[in-house]
């Protein structure tokens, strides 16, 4: 993914929109041409083909709601397309003018400059399976917000207390008791509404689920990993699979400490001089891949040894209302070093009993 800027003549940063692409053309002397032409990749390759076509083309735009479309057309051509994270194009505090062109020059300097901070593309495997991950994740965040609702109407119409325990688990017999209590003609209403949406939601939560079962295994790749992950206690298949699938392509991690950034797990830093200063975790990447993490982290304390003893050493170093989540979390980074070694190394890990 890095780039040398001396390896290209051209530098194109484009502004993706619906309906245009807004884009800058600089060299390295004093070019520096803006043009805006409708949102077709085609037209944006005959434009580079007809004006650049001996020259040595790099393209650069914004990660964003348009997807890998314009991207895989231009690589497909032989064009260099980076993708970039709009948070890492640097912007100075002082800067209150924002347009598409200006956002387009913008890209096409710091692509010229050479310190564009390019995403890693998915391929066409790992692209399907996070559109199947965020089907799921889209029902199941469904499912805890009709469960909310639900127990709002019980207790704005004061249903709650004819249940014995609303804290339950939703079990099936739990559900029957919501159907079969007494209550107004609308309540009943809205309530039979809410236990639709609720069992509509579990079975496409199930369906996805078979789905994302199906495809590991005709991945071989894929179903070999998840082996690997789940041999960690406290990693289960979904778990295992929300990993790769943020991962993507498992030979580009570099080094052990860059999952643990990616997943936000490392301390935010604030050092100057001879005066070292951390604070909290970055909560940088996927916060439902953290949660997964830090969910594993509790069950893997009460079966691997090994980490067990390390939490209770972190957690002793701090003070008790602090020392259990400190704790939690610096075994949950453990487990991103585990994760690496388990998949570079392709083997199973072994649980210090």
């Amino acid at each position: 993914m890095v780039y040398s800027p001396n390896e290209y003549d051209i530098f194109i940063g484009i502004d993706v929109d619906q309906k245009s692409f807004s884009f800058t053309v600089k060299n390295h002397d004093t070019m520096n041409n803006s043009h805006k032409i409708p949102a077709d990749p085609e037209n944006l390759y005959q434009h580079i083909r007809n004006r650049y076509n001996n020259k040595r083309v790099i393209c650069a735009y914004e990660v964003g709601v348009t997807g890998y479309y314009l991207h895989d057309y231009l690589t497909s051509k032989d064009i260099r397309c980076l993708m970039v994270p709009p948070p890492s194009i640097p912007k100075a505090s002082n800067d209150r003018t924002k347009n598409n062109r200006l956002d387009s020059e913008r890209i096409s300097q710091h692509l010229k400059n050479g310190d564009m901070l390019p995403i890693r593309v998915p391929d066409y495997d790992c692209r399907e399976l996070r559109q199947l991950l965020r089907s799921r994740e889209e029902y199941v965040n469904m499912r805890k917000v009709t469960k909310q609702r639900i127990k709002s109407l019980l207790l704005f119409a004061h249903l709650h207390t004819l249940l014995k325990d609303t804290t339950q688990y939703w079990s099936y017999l739990h559900i029957k008791r919501l159907k079969e209590l007494p209550c107004s003609p609308a309540t009943r209403q809205r309530l039979d509404l809410l236990l639709k949406d609720l069992e509509y939601a579990r079975n496409q939560t199930l369906i996805i689920l078979k789905e994302l079962k199906t495809f590991s295994e005709q991945n071989a790749s894929l179903k070999r990993n998840i082996h690997y992950l789940r041999s960690i206690p406290g990693i289960g298949f979904i778990t295992a699979i929300t990993i790769l699938a943020n991962i993507g392509d498992i030979e580009q991690l570099r080094n052990p400490r860059e999952l643990a950034a990616f997943t936000g797990l490392v301390p935010s830093e604030y050092s100057t001089g001879e005066r070292i200063s951390r604070g909290r975790i970055t909560h940088l990447g996927n916060s439902i891949l953290r949660s997964l993490l830090v969910e594993a982290a509790w069950a893997n304390i009460s079966k691997d040894a090994r980490l067990r003893q390390f939490y209770d050493r972190i957690r002793a170093k701090h003070h008790p209302q602090v020392g259990v989540r400190k704790a939690i979390v610096a075994v949950a980074r453990k487990l991103t070093l585990i994760i690496y070694r388990v998949l570079k190394e392709q083997r199973e890990y072994i649980t210090n009993i």
